[in-house]
């Protein structure tokens, strides 16, 4: 009984756990829009999503390709904001915006010489400006290939691996699942995993227990 009491607390303890943070396994560094999801804005009006980093360690670069319906947006323009520039000058490339392909690319690093640590923490990167071209939907999506971030390590630059990337999304559409981020998403359903698990075993081993006092 108290094996089984100590069972109990414990998947209690995991769920609360995962339930509070939403994110129990998710990298610690993300890159989003916020906000995440724009509901509707009137055709011809304009709305600003804002490029944030977090909880990012000795940033001195990166590069985003943040795609989106051309149908229902135009890209207006991208601004530079202060994460890196906080640290150190800034080489700011224009922007690329092409709207009819749908697709914003935009870089920013560090200029030489380069200060003894990179950018760390959360910050913003860059606020983005779209208009509103017709009625619709559309995900604003990272693509993964043309995404990165780079680091500085005994003079070479390296890219710093495991950045989650969190699409956003403006009208109905989006990323998640119903308008719920994907990593509160999972966070749900490895707290459900973890009571059938539990569930499973309290039944199997009071099934034989009460199969050994039937014998």
């Amino acid at each position: 009984m108290k094996t089984d009491r100590q069972l109990v607390l414990t998947t209690i303890f995991l769920i609360l756990i995962t339930a509070a943070t939403g994110r129990a396994w998710a990298e610690p560094a993300t890159v989003s829009l916020d906000p995440a999801q724009v509901s509707a804005v009137p055709t011809g009006e304009q709305f600003t999503v804002n490029l944030v980093i977090a909880d990012i360690g000795n940033l001195y670069g990166w590069q985003v390709n943040i795609t989106f319906n051309p149908a229902v947006l135009n890209a207006v323009r991208v601004a530079e904001g202060p994460f890196l520039k906080n640290v150190n000058k800034t080489a700011w490339p224009k922007p690329v915006i092409d709207n009819s392909q749908g697709y914003i690319f935009a870089s920013s690093s560090l200029m030489p010489p380069y200060p003894p640590a990179g950018a760390t923490g959360s910050g913003l990167l860059a606020n983005i400006t779209f208009a509103v071209k017709s009625g619709g939907s559309s995900t604003l999506h990272f693509d993964e290939e043309l995404t990165y971030f780079r680091t500085i390590q005994s003079g070479s630059v390296i890219p710093i691996e495991g950045v989650v990337r969190q699409d956003g999304a403006y009208g109905s559409g989006g990323g998640g699942l119903g308008g719920v981020p994907w990593e509160l998403v999972a966070g749900i359903a490895a707290a459900v995993v973890i009571v059938v698990v539990a569930g499973i075993f309290l039944f199997r081993k009071r099934r034989v227990k009460a199969e050994g006092v039937v014998r």
